[in-house]
């Protein structure tokens, strides 16, 4: 399969509008999430493990689809550095998500982190497979190394915000973190290093 450039570059710019627009809307109204969640309203909810397993499940199985249905050879490279996405992911979904704590989810922001891991999971898996260059070095990248590590020890401190019976929202602090923005932050640290176009919308 053929790298499909416009493809990634139409959905990668489609995500960037949609996360602008989506900070728009939450500077006026709170989604139903995390402190905000209302448990006493007619609305699905869904327990807070399970919703976490669902919605992470897709970035997990569509490349690990992707990877094993695609024609071609591919070189080592590039199955380890989709390979370690994949591991993040089902430390996502099939680790994390059996031992955060937390309220239910509304299922429609359920529904929605689903489709964004679809979109990002397809994304990572045909860039990294088809459209990305690599460094000889790429492996020993410090920052491929420091953002598995960061993103380890974040979820380490958010897994143990709350005592067994809590629910309540709690900002983590510690460390480097004192938000739940750096899982995130260290996803982007990774695959930074992964390809030598860095910059490309994708990555961004």
């Amino acid at each position: 399969m053929q790298c499909q450039d416009l493809l990634v570059q139409g959905l990668s710019l489609g995500m960037i509008l949609g996360g602008v627009m989506h900070f728009v809307c939450l500077m006026k109204s709170h989604a139903a999430y995390g402190r905000y969640a209302d448990t006493s309203t007619s609305s699905v909810m869904v327990p807070v493990r399970l919703a976490w397993f669902l919605q992470e499940l897709p970035a997990l199985l569509l490349p690990l689809l992707l990877l094993l249905t695609t024609d071609g050879n591919h070189s080592i490279r590039k199955h380890l550095m989709l390979l370690t996405f994949c591991l993040h992911y089902f430390q996502r979904s099939c680790i994390y998500s059996l031992l955060t704590k937390g309220r239910p989810f509304a299922f429609n922001i359920m529904l929605s982190g689903m489709v964004f891991c679809s979109i990002n999971g397809f994304l990572q898996a045909h860039y990294l497979l088809h459209c990305a260059t690599y460094q000889n070095t790429w492996i020993s990248d410090g920052r491929l190394l420091a953002g598995m590590g960061i993103n380890i020890h974040s979820d380490h401190i958010l897994q143990n915000l709350r005592k067994p019976v809590e629910i309540s929202y709690k900002i983590p602090r510690g460390s480097i973190m004192r938000s739940s923005k750096i899982s995130p932050d260290q996803e982007d640290l990774s695959y930074h290093s992964s390809s030598e176009e860095p910059w490309h919308i994708n990555g961004i």
